[in-house]
């Protein structure tokens, strides 16, 4: 009897222990998109089931629909501790509201590209597209920091020397119906060539009759459209639709004035920033495709602006209204110069530098994001 009574009790005693391990993937998944990057990261490290699991496009899904915040990507080369060289990005979040010289935001992922003279041209999707700028223009490449993937595209059609002393943009976009990614690159005067991931074996040349003549060669994308200024006559906003392959454009209200500098995209609407009697002016585009919805946003008085010569770069609205963006000291935006993130508050008119290191003229503001492994083939 009492030897009975003690096997009862050591049965009651024996509690299966649980673990997140014993999670069911789904549930571990969606614990995981919530996490800040570091975190996911170091998460990646603990086993070999949660890294498969940030490998999957569930996670993918999961992760991008947590709105996870924009930040700054870098990409820099230079040698490392043993005086080789190496390269790597560097990602910094921007958090609402900004953090002060907070260096241990900063997180940087080594990567196996390196190519001294290539710059950060364009992003989408948080992947990056770079290229080298050179002369030739000939070096063309896509990849994600998140994923150290990347794809080395082939080479454009090769410009004769008067030709590649023209302008010459790219742009980097994504349609969601089709889920593939397409470059397109620009030559002034000389038209369009496009190249679309895990399909081409190589650039096509697109018709499209007399583009209107390039402003600038920085190409924003939005609503799966490609969108740059351009000029014929009158000042222009000319898009691209990556499904369709489609070129169009729409004119600018002309109380905007002339002296347009450039196109952004800011909390997921178009924005047009001139200058007028030494002031930096930014419109915005309400309701994107219609065209009488352009807004005076902000207005960065005379006073002001003759601190920073160089470009000025939107990336973000805070919650109080103050505007985050990058300046550059150059006379152009090239990659030349001091950039400084700063916000400005258009109530108090107080212009603030947020310290931070490893802000490049070619940094562009995204959403970093995990993108499935055959969306860059």
């Amino acid at each position: 009897m009492r030897r009975s009574k003690r096997k009862a009790i050591q049965k009651e005693a024996v509690v299966p222990t649980v673990t997140i391990s014993d999670l069911p993937n789904p549930i571990t998944c969606d614990i995981l998109s919530r996490l800040p990057l570091n975190s996911i990261f170091t998460c990646k490290r603990v086993c070999r089931t949660w890294r498969d699991l940030t490998l999957e496009p569930y996670f993918a899904k999961l992760h991008l629909s947590r709105s996870p915040p924009l930040s700054l990507i870098s990409y820099h080369t230079g040698n490392d501790n043993n005086n080789s060289p190496s390269s790597h990005f560097e990602i910094i979040p921007l958090p609402d509201p900004p953090v002060v010289a907070r260096p241990s935001a900063t997180m940087k992922f080594k990567t196996d590209i390196y190519f001294p003279d290539i710059h950060i041209v364009a992003s989408c999707n948080g992947s990056i597209l770079l290229s080298n700028y050179s002369s030739s223009n000939d070096l063309v490449i896509v990849c994600n920091p998140l994923r150290d993937h990347h794809v080395i595209l082939p080479k454009p059609p090769k410009l004769a020397p008067l030709q590649a002393e023209k302008s010459v943009g790219f742009g980097f976009g994504y349609s969601p119906a089709t889920d593939l990614y397409k470059v397109l690159r620009f030559t002034h005067r000389l038209g369009f060539d496009i190249y679309t991931i895990g399909i081409d074996v190589g650039w096509r040349s697109i018709d499209t009759g007399l583009p209107p003549i390039l402003f600038t060669t920085n190409f924003v994308f939005l609503n799966g459209f490609l969108h740059w200024l351009g000029l014929r006559n009158a000042w222009l906003i000319c898009y691209f639709d990556i499904e369709k392959e489609q070129f169009g454009s729409f004119p600018l209200p002309s109380h905007i004035g002339s002296n347009c500098r450039c196109l952004e995209v800011v909390d997921n609407r178009l924005y047009i920033h001139n200058e007028h009697l030494g002031e930096r002016r930014f419109w915005a585009m309400k309701d994107y495709g219609d065209f009488g919805s352009w807004t005076l946003e902000w207005v960065i008085e005379a006073q002001i602006t003759y601190r920073f010569k160089g470009f000025v770069r939107p990336l973000k609205m805070l919650k109080d209204g103050t505007l985050l963006m990058m300046l550059n000291n150059s006379s152009s935006q090239t990659y030349a110069g001091k950039t400084t993130l700063t916000s400005y508050n258009p109530e108090t008119r107080v212009l603030k530098e947020i310290k931070f290191c490893g802000i490049l003229p070619a940094s562009v503001a995204d959403v970093p994001c995990f993108p499935p492994m055959d969306a860059l083939k």
